[in-house]
C-alpha cells in the first residue's frame, strides 16, 4: 500500500509525492494539470501495477504539498527541479513522462531540461504556456463558447481593468467574501470548458454574497489556494518565454512523443497539439473525436491507455 511522502526541496517547500506499482515495472511520472490542481486517486487508474512503477507529484503549493497555496519561490523552473530531485530520491534512472494540460507543459519543459532522463512522453490536451493560449482561455473561450458564464465572470471586473489582473488582485486580496466569489466564478468557466456546456452551473449574478456553499471552510480554503497558484502562473505567463517550448523542440531529437488530443477541447484547442506535432521529429498524434479536455472521459482515457501500452511494448 503506497503512502504520501514528502521531500524538502528548499527552506519553504515540502513536496508531496507517492509511488505505486512494481519496482520492476517501467518508471513513469504523472504530472498534473492546473496550474494549481494536484494528483488524485483517479490519476492512478491509468497505470497497471503489474507493468508500471508510477510516481505522482503534487507541485509546489498544490494538493498535499506544504505550504498549500504558497507562491513564494514558485516558478516553472522550480517545479522542473523538484521533479528531478524526486527522480533522484526514488532511485529511477530514466522514466516516461505522462502529462495533460499544464502537465504537458511541464512534461515538455522537463524533457528539454533533462533529455537524458526521459524515455518517451505521453501528452494530453497540449498547452504550450503561451500568452496567446492564456488570452484565449481567459478572454475568448467563454465569450465565444460559454457566453452566460463569461458574462458572470466579467460582471465583477471594473471597466479599466483586464479580467486576469482583476481576478489575480481579488484572489490575493484581504476580502475573503470577494475572494471566494471570484474563485467560484472562475471555477464555473473551468467547469463549462470541462463539460463542454453551461448547463448545471450555478452562476453567481451581481451579488458576491450569493456564494455556492462547499463542504465547509477547509474545502473553501483549498479552492482559494488552488486559485492562488493558478492565477500566479497565468499572470506571469507561466514563467516561460513566449514560444519557448516550440522553439526548443529540437532538443527532443528522435525521442518518442505520443499526443492525445480531444478534437473539441475548448480549454486547450487542438491547433496547439497540431503545432507541436509539426515541430517534433518522432511524434504520433491522435485526435479523439467528440471529446474535450476531460482525461477521464471514456474515449480519452482509452486513447491514453493505448498510448501507454505502445510505450510499454517499445520499452520492454
Amino acid at each position: 500500500m503506497s503512502q504520501v511522502k514528502f521531500l524538502e526541496v528548499d527552506e519553504t517547500h515540502k513536496i508531496a509525492y507517492e509511488t505505486s506499482g512494481s519496482r520492476q515495472g517501467i518508471p513513469v511520472v504523472f504530472l498534473h494539470g492546473g496550474p494549481g490542481s494536484g494528483y488524485s486517486q483517479a490519476s492512478k487508474s491509468f497505470f497497471s501495477a503489474k507493468h508500471w512503477f508510477a510516481t505522482f507529484i503534487d507541485q509546489r503549493g498544490c494538493g498535499n504539498s506544504i505550504p498549500n497555496g504558497c507562491v513564494v519561490n514558485n516558478t516553472t523552473d522550480d517545479l522542473i527541479l523538484d521533479i528531478e530531485k524526486i527522480r533522484k530520491k526514488i532511485g529511477v534512472d530514466k522514466w516516461v513522462i505522462f502529462g495533460g494540460s499544464w502537465g504537458s507543459t511541464l512534461a515538455l519543459k522537463y524533457t528539454m531540461t533533462f533529455p537524458e532522463k526521459v524515455h518517451a512522453l505521453i501528452l494530453r490536451g497540449v498547452f504550450l504556456g503561451t500568452k496567446e493560449e492564456i488570452d484565449w482561455f481567459v478572454n475568448d473561450m467563454g465569450k465565444q463558447k460559454f457566453p452566460n458564464t463569461f458574462a458572470d465572470l466579467q460582471r465583477i471586473v471594473p471597466k479599466d481593468m483586464n479580467i486576469l489582473e482583476h481576478y489575480h488582485n481579488t484572489i490575493f486580496g484581504k476580502d475573503r467574501i470577494k475572494s471566494v466569489d471570484a474563485t467560484e466564478r472562475w471555477e464555473n468557466l473551468e467547469r463549462a470548458g470541462i463539460q463542454l456546456s453551461e448547463e448545471n452551473l450555478k452562476l453567481k449574478g451581481a451579488n458576491p454574497q450569493q456564494t455556492v456553499k462547499k463542504e465547509g471552510p477547509i474545502s473553501e480554503t483549498k479552492a482559494l489556494n488552488r486559485m492562488r497558484i493558478h492565477l500566479h502562473y497565468l499572470k506571469n505567463n507561466c514563467f516561460l518565454q513566449d514560444g519557448e517550448l516550440i522553439n526548443n523542440c529540437g532538443i527532443l531529437g528522435e525521442k518518442k512523443v505520443f499526443i492525445i488530443q480531444g478534437s473539441d477541447d475548448p480549454i486547450c484547442p487542438k491547433k496547439n497539439a497540431l503545432k507541436l506535432h509539426s515541430h517534433l521529429k518522432n511524434s504520433e498524434i491522435e485526435l479523439v473525436n467528440n471529446t474535450g479536455h476531460d482525461a477521464f472521459s471514456p474515449k480519452l482515457k482509452n486513447a491514453l491507455t493505448n498510448a501507454l501500452e505502445k510505450v510499454r511494448v517499445e520499452l520492454s
